[in-house]
């Protein structure tokens, strides 16, 4: 801690740097789901839609998860729920080497890896970026988020060559442990908020304190989270998260086995899914930048219609160039679909709301838009034979969040590093606390 103060860097930086090492790592099974599928039909001879319910059930078994790994956050801090993600992550990838049935896959990739395992990471990290930024939290969610982007990046090529010249069971044995004593390693510097070490939120430190008068509370009481739940807009947000997701797990889940059934080789078939992933780099931080600045109402609609109008592409795509073109338009836009809700609950809310417990059920959303996703995509191409219906709900579904998106209040640009509302509360919506507005 002293050498920190002596080197004037804020703690808020390492945490950022250990929750961007977690977001990387632990992603590596999830995020590279769309290598497995043509190894497993070649090896087991498993139907796609069976293969692909896996990747469904992971979400459908985290809708629990999520929602308690953001009250036990809320009440109990990130750090041991990690420590135990790490455990669950790394045997989970271990045991998958081992599989022998089609349920043995359900059991190590759905339960271990996809939903217990992930959903520690995936619901809590943001949220503890919002409390450890005053100033510069768009640019610090900005970075979280494209570190994400550099999971699929990284791990998707990396599984498809590793299960080609290693085998199933040797690739993820060795991606299990080096990846459980990695996220281990990097939980041990979380902390829950600045003020586990005696610290205020980066860029508050020279905030004047506001005048009390006398008589006065000394802070407005929380919101509770049973107000917050009888608010418009979070049901709105659930509902853009689960369509959004929906949209683009069609993509995500099946992008890779879209190529190969076009002829294009494995490896360079993966490589498409890395492309989506590293073009949305880009578009995570930007949208996150941009989520502080212009409010959920632009940015989820440009999101949608970003990640939903590229498919059209794939309707024609025939050869590697095509599918890389697709994959570099369609990153651009949606990595930003899902990376503006921790700001935009804080700035619609207030940051003495109950955010991790928001935010858990806004991944309800998510998640069960990712297990209907992944399994679609799969499901339609077994009853008709080829992408075409998959690609087609894609489309339509992700168009069709448009409209929730232009029911967000319009919010007005942040003043003096606050962020600000404009609009009243409707009735039956819960305003904006005093002193955040």
């Amino acid at each position: 801690m002293a050498h920190l103060k002596k080197h004037s860097l804020h703690y808020a930086w390492v945490v950022l740097a250990a929750a961007c090492m977690l977001n990387i790592v632990s992603r590596a099974d999830s995020a590279s789901f769309g290598v497995f599928i043509d190894p497993l039909v070649q090896q087991f001879g498993w139907k796609r839609g069976d293969i692909s319910f896996a990747y469904s059930l992971a979400f459908i078994a985290g809708l629990p998860a999520v929602v308690i790994m953001g009250w036990l956050g809320d009440r109990f801090g990130a750090r041991i729920l990690m420590l135990g993600a790490s455990v669950l992550i790394g045997v989970g990838t271990v045991l998958l080497g081992t599989i022998k049935e089609l349920w043995h896959f359900y059991v190590f990739y759905g339960l271990f890896v996809g939903s217990l395992g992930h959903a520690a990471f995936s619901v809590l990290l943001p949220v503890i970026m919002t409390r450890w930024f005053y100033r510069h939290m768009g640019v610090a969610l900005g970075i979280y988020w494209a570190a994400q982007g550099l999971g699929p990046v990284i791990f998707a090529p990396l599984f498809r060559w590793m299960l080609e010249t290693r085998g199933w069971q040797n690739a993820f044995t060795l991606i299990g442990i080096v990846v459980g004593i990695i996220l281990a390693t990097f939980s041990l510097f979380i902390r829950n908020s600045p003020a586990d070490k005696g610290l205020k939120p980066y860029g508050a430190e020279d905030e004047p304190e506001p005048p009390r008068t006398a008589g006065a509370s000394t802070a407005a009481p929380p919101i509770r989270l049973r107000e917050i739940l009888k608010s418009r807009q979070v049901w709105l947000l659930m509902g853009i998260h689960h369509i959004g997701c929906v949209a683009h797990a069609i993509i995500l889940a099946h992008v890779v086995s879209m190529a190969t059934f076009k002829g294009i080789p494995g490896v360079e078939a993966a490589g498409v899914l890395a492309t989506i992933a590293g073009t949305s780099v880009v578009s995570r931080f930007a949208f996150s930048v941009l989520a502080e600045r212009l409010g959920g109402r632009k940015v989820l609609t440009i999101s949608l219609l970003g990640q939903s109008l590229p498919v059209i592409i794939l309707f024609f795509a025939q050869n590697a160039w095509s599918f890389y073109l697709f994959a570099v338009i369609f990153g651009l836009c949606y990595g930003g679909e899902m990376v503006g809700f921790p700001i935009i609950n804080r700035q619609l809310f207030g940051a003495k709301a109950p955010l991790g417990s928001i935010y858990s059920f806004e991944m309800l959303g998510a998640s069960t838009g990712m297990a209907l996703g992944g399994w679609l995509g799969g499901g339609l191409f077994d009853m008709s034979g080829d992408y075409t219906w998959s690609l087609t709900a894609s489309l339509v579904i992700g168009c069709a969040g448009l409209p929730l998106a232009l029911s967000l209040p319009r919010h007005r640009p942040p003043s003096h590093g606050r962020m600000v509302r404009t609009d009243t509360a409707p009735q039956g919506e819960v305003p904006q606390p005093a002193a955040s507005r």
